[in-house]
């Protein structure tokens, strides 16, 4: 297989199947009924202590978390189920790489994710009449197109880890809520320690909650260098995502261990 179209091709397919692997096991939906139930508390808590000033993360948060837990949760067991499930080996069989169809059925699961973004600003709107603005509306679009792109490299490169890994429930289990720090979900990386600040600018999300929350406030004039930023840690781990894929099918394949990969 060559060429850009073949691979989009490849991409489009594994988007199929996995839709259709999704209406037999719609578990990928629960986190659409996560994203209500944490824009309600959160902002119940910031307008109980009248702080007006982080209505704004109380409505994203929400929608970043969403998009971590479907990398998380969901799309970093692909390759996981799919061994479990049988589909491993037919899918080393065909001449197509893997890490494309991962990449494929990952998008259609973070697109999923995605949708908590606009299920926190109605429960805002409708349960608490608080509907959130957006000074900046194109950098802040852009920046939503930019995180949910990092969230799909990331999420190829998670699944690759797991499926590498002996210890891919412990994994999955200590990667929730230190990303929800580092990336500055809950709390802005700038009143977290000074020295976890080089820490949290490794991670995408640490780049993309800031945006948003200047894109609402009308502060994004620096937002070109933040969606690169973030394009830029998608991409790299895409690549990694796709080579350590690479590298454990073909270690599978010479090893004769596909069948009990």
């Amino acid at each position: 297989m060559s060429g850009p179209h073949a691979a989009l091709r490849v991409v489009w397919r594994a988007v199929l199947l996995q839709i259709a692997l999704s209406r037999r096991r719609p578990e990928h939906a629960l986190i659409l009924l996560i994203a209500p139930m944490q824009t309600t508390t959160m902002l119940a808590l910031a307008l109980t202590e009248d702080r007006e000033d982080v209505v704004a993360n109380a409505v994203l948060a929400p929608g970043l978390i969403g998009l971590w837990v479907a990398a998380l949760d969901y799309a970093g067991r692909v390759v996981t189920e799919d061994r479990w499930a049988g589909r491993f080996s037919p899918m080393i069989a065909t001449p197509v790489p893997l890490g494309l169809v991962v990449a494929g059925r990952v998008a259609t699961v973070v697109l999923v994710g995605a949708a908590a973004f606009a299920e926190s600003w109605l429960a805002a709107a409708l349960a608490f009449g608080r509907v959130l603005t957006v000074a900046d509306p194109v950098p802040f679009a852009l920046a939503i197109t930019a995180t949910c792109l990092a969230t799909v490299g990331t999420a190829t490169l998670i699944s690759a880890v797991f499926v590498m890994s002996r210890a891919h429930e412990v994994l999955q289990n200590s990667l929730g809520y230190p990303f929800y720090i580092l990336g500055g979900i809950l709390v802005p990386v700038a009143a977290l320690p000074g020295w976890l600040h080089p820490f949290s600018r490794v991670v995408f999300l640490s780049w993309s909650a800031e945006l948003l929350r200047d894109t609402v406030r009308g502060d994004a004039s620096d937002w070109p260098r933040s969606v690169a930023a973030v394009l830029g840690l998608g991409a790299a781990a895409m690549a990694a995502g796709l080579w350590l894929t690479r590298r454990y099918v073909d270690r599978a394949r010479r090893e004769g261990t596909v069948g009990h990969a």
